[in-house]
């Protein structure tokens, strides 16, 4: 795609284009840092009904699935708070339940090389990010901190004259804890149960309503694995690929 097929002004709107996606998904983490899942499907999301969320173990498809998902990690934050507050009432035990709301999980990811392509009809956007994180979460081993590295991916939709994300494709190749190898599947498990924080052990997230492996985490025996596809300049969206869970463009 050459820039002369675009005028002075045209190319001006592109880079605003450019700039507010990025911005988009720098909002989508930074509410997940801010434990924001009660309103980011309705802040940020698109409205229609083939959005999706693809991890590791699979997609979250559909806007039932990616509601459900949301409100299983708005419960298991009250619950952590709960647990917090009852393992350190010195510190917490006047906090009422909105100011105690979010305690404890701390989730910073961090979106570096970012490649994005503006849609020429400039009605869909594609966004390649690799991610550096470090995610500190608590249950039943307690307070423990993990390394993350990974790649996140986004199709944006333009809707009412608004950027909004449409599919996002987040898989890790690193979750491990801090000081432990990254390749060890089981460094987990140096890290023993705590009496005080039991109440936490079986508290999980929704499982991915289209269960299947879309990633594996490293291992020293892991394959080679390739990354999704990154984007290209395209005309219109159905002449590229998705990030969405009824595609697997992104794997070819």
């Amino acid at each position: 795609m050459s820039t002369l097929r675009f005028n002075t002004e045209e190319l001006v709107g592109r880079f605003e284009d450019r700039r507010d996606v990025k911005n988009l998904a720098g909002k989508y983490v930074m509410s997940l840092l801010l434990k924001k899942e009660p309103t980011i499907l309705k802040d940020l999301w698109s409205a229609r009904d083939d959005i999706s969320l693809g991890v590791d173990g699979g997609y979250y498809a559909g806007r039932d699935a990616l509601a459900a998902y949301y409100a299983s990690i708005d419960a298991a934050t009250k619950k952590k708070a709960q647990v917090l507050k009852e393992v350190f009432p010195e510190d917490l035990g006047e906090y009422s339940d909105e100011k105690l709301y979010g305690r404890g999980p701390m989730e910073i990811r961090s979106l570096d090389n970012a490649i994005i392509e503006i849609a020429d009809d400039g009605e869909t956007a594609k966004a390649f990010f690799y991610v550096f994180g470090l995610v500190t979460d608590i249950s039943e081993r307690g307070p423990v901190s993990n390394w993350v590295l990974g790649s996140c991916c986004f199709d944006f939709i333009r809707e009412d004259g608004v950027w909004k994300i449409w599919h996002v494709l987040y898989l890790e190749d690193v979750d491990t804890p801090a000081g432990k190898k990254w390749g060890d599947p089981n460094a987990i498990e140096q890290f023993p149960e705590m009496e005080n924080f039991a109440a936490m052990k079986g508290v999980e997230t929704a499982k991915p309503n289209r269960p299947m492996e879309l990633r594996t985490l490293y291992t020293g025996s892991r394959p080679f694995t390739k990354l999704p596809k990154v984007p290209e300049p395209y005309d219109t969206f159905a002449n590229t690929f998705s990030y969405g869970a009824d595609s697997q463009e992104a794997w070819r």
